[in-house]
């Protein structure tokens, strides 16, 4: 990017940060019409999980069969893949789920992000990297639908079942 002449210190600006700030303002105006909570800390985009939206992270080759899994079944919602290779899948709240239901995911290596966890959403930049959606950004207007809580947790119980993690 190019300022005039002492508009702008030699250096002030690189020419990828305009671009940044753009994606930026425009994802956390997209997930705040989607109505979710998103707070903006420097370089990150983090979604609170609440009353409307929850997480399960577990690891990528869990996570595309528990997305296949769905995706059959007409419940595939939207995932965010971190750098670490695991991935968020989205869900509906799980701010009511079980004690028994939790501790399953957890036994299956699966975590659940809810009741005001922060999560990163894309574009943000984490240790590690970047932050992205799998696939496509999701949604419309009214944001993507999520699928139940339930019905993840009943997919990564079939997936490992099927695996002999029991």
């Amino acid at each position: 990017m190019n300022s005039p002449e002492g508009a702008l210190p030699s250096g002030a600006l690189s020419s990828d940060v305009l671009p940044q700030l753009d994606t930026f303002s425009g994802a956390l105006e997209r997930y705040s019409g989607w109505g979710w909570l998103v707070l903006r800390s420097e370089n990150r985009l983090l979604l609170t999980t609440d009353h409307v939206v929850s997480a399960v992270e577990m690891p990528a080759g869990v996570g595309g069969e528990v997305q296949h899994y769905l995706a059959v079944r007409m419940l595939a919602g939207p995932v965010v893949v971190l750098p670490s290779g695991r991935w968020l899948v989205l869900t509906g709240s799980a701010d009511s789920a079980s004690q028994v239901n939790l501790i399953r995911l957890r036994a299956r290596g699966a975590l659940t992000h809810r009741l005001g966890t922060l999560v990163p959403l894309p574009p943000s930049r984490i240790d590690g990297g970047g932050v992205r959606w799998l696939g496509a950004v999701p949604g419309g207007g009214a944001g993507p639908a999520l699928p139940p809580f339930s019905a993840v947790v009943a997919a990564l119980r079939a997936v490992t079942e099927t695996a002999g993690l029991r």
